[in-house]
């Protein structure tokens, strides 16, 4: 067997009580017994399929490292850690006899500390199961930054010097702000949506367009949007329902847990092309679900052959359709 294949390898399991999730196996494909149990545990505790995946692609990192230095999970120490953070940021990490570590990294360093981080949470589980005394992640007290102390409601009745918990293995990331579509290149975006004369002209288009300007005008992430249920409306206050459900079926979240839902106002205009969308094309079409996002093509099949039309819309499908008015 060549030492490629003997690497750890990530791979997803369907499970009927939990849906999918992400695991680490070794070379004979039998799982890795700590990283697994740490999976089980986020699954169980309503973790989104997209959280569990990250985990798990961040963990590979640690555990490619492990394996390449011949060293246990519960036998590493602070100074493995020092030399795995080395590790991720040398271009020539697989190779053995290849060292710059001062050249260029593939990795930036907010992806190198969003690693650093799944290990630490893996690390703190770890105690808490009491597979080892101490964890090697080392955190040190830093005062609690004028941001954080706002945003607490309560910080004036906390004695004593506000503190948090850092890690002391972090890479200093550059400041930059978030990349954003200015309003002609979203309205270039919107016109290339194909419509017919007719909502039901063209049905896919004209729930495809509105799509967009919902994400656009309430904010969504689109897990939150896919997960919009027919009891989530609410025409009267003029907005919608975000709420927490871990079994949608077509896998979409919100990414708030429990207790964390909240109320979204929408503009006029969107609420007046959401009742057409509604009364003209929702309903022409049969759903099979309570969904508010529904497959509208009547040719779309799933894996096994089975018509998908009038079934819930999935996050495969609406990146699929960005892919496609983004090339036009």
């Amino acid at each position: 067997m060549d030492e490629v294949s003997k690497v750890p390898k990530m791979v997803a399991a369907d499970l009927p009580e939990r849906g999918r999730i992400y695991y680490l196996v070794d070379d004979q494909y039998d799982f890795i017994p700590e990283a697994k149990e740490f999976f089980d545990w986020n699954a169980a505790t309503h973790r989104t399929p997209a959280t569990l995946k990250a985990y798990c692609s961040r963990l590979l990192w640690y555990y490619r490292f492990l394996w390449q230095r011949h060293v246990r999970v519960l036998d590493a120490t602070p100074a493995d850690l020092t030399e795995f953070v080395m590790w991720l940021c040398n271009p020539y990490r697989e190779s053995a006899t290849v060292s710059p570590i001062h050249q260029s990294s593939p990795l930036t360093a907010s992806s190198v500390n969003l690693i650093l981080q799944a290990v630490g949470a893996f690390y703190r589980f770890l105690v808490r199961r009491g597979k080892i005394s101490e964890s090697p992640v080392r955190y040190v007290d830093v005062p609690r930054g004028k941001w954080l102390t706002e945003r607490d409601l309560l910080a004036h009745t906390r004695r004593g010097q506000a503190v948090i918990q850092r890690m002391e293995l972090k890479l200093k990331e550059p400041g930059r702000l978030p990349p954003t579509v200015s309003e002609q290149d979203f309205q270039t975006f919107i016109d290339s949506i194909h419509m017919g004369q007719d909502p039901n002209g063209d049905p896919s288009g004209f729930r495809d367009r509105l799509l967009c300007l919902m994400l656009k005008e309430g904010g969504f992430r689109i897990g939150e949007l896919l997960g919009l249920r027919m009891e989530d409306l609410e025409f009267g206050k003029q907005g919608v329902h975000v709420r927490f459900r871990p079994d949608n079926e077509n896998g979409a979240r919100a990414k708030a847990g429990y207790g964390r839902d909240r109320f979204v106002h929408l503009p006029s205009d969107i609420l007046g092309l959401l009742d057409i969308y509604l009364t003209e094309v929702w309903i022409e079409a049969t759903p099979v679900t309570s969904h508010l996002w529904i497959v509208l093509n009547k040719r779309a099949k799933d894996r096994e052959g089975g018509s998908t039309y009038g079934a819930a819309l999935t996050v495969a499908a609406v990146e699929s359709m960005f892919r496609y008015y983004s090339q036009r």
